[in-house]
């Protein structure tokens, strides 16, 4: 609640015509203890949810940093793998090593009685993402 000197004033002179000189001081008053005591009551019960969530937050975010460090290594190898990926594919092969299409299928023609080609395809460079979701 963002409360400037013009809002208050103005406040303040409604509070002061609705209530009168005489009740306004009485009710500013009850208004501050009210304020006070819910003051009090949120402090006590966000006190005693730190007290009880602190260690297993605690515990939980030790778990966090262990498997984000264990799993450093397995996703830098994930990332080399997949840039490796792209430039074979960037450079017209299908995998590392192969030089020529991606074949689905034994790659040696029509099957006895069939009269369909192997299936080749070239896979996207977008296909394959920089990142492999481990954040």
């Amino acid at each position: 609640m963002n409360l400037d000197p013009d809002k208050l004033v103005v406040l303040f002179v409604i509070a002061l015509l609705v209530l009168g000189p005489k009740r306004l001081p009485e009710v500013a008053r009850t208004a501050g203890r009210w304020m006070a005591e819910v003051r009090k009551y949120t402090s006590a019960i966000q006190g005693e949810l730190h007290g009880v969530l602190g260690e297993p937050l605690k515990q939980t975010s030790a778990l966090r940093d262990e498997f984000r460090s264990a799993m450093a290594e397995p996703r830098a190898a994930l990332d080399v793998g997949a840039r490796e990926v792209r430039s074979s594919f960037d450079a017209g092969s299908s995998a590392p090593g192969t030089g020529g299409p991606l074949v689905v299928g034994n790659g040696a023609g029509p099957a006895a009685g069939a009269s369909a080609p192997p299936v080749t395809a070239r896979v996207p460079p977008a296909a394959v993402p920089d990142d492999p979701g481990f954040n």
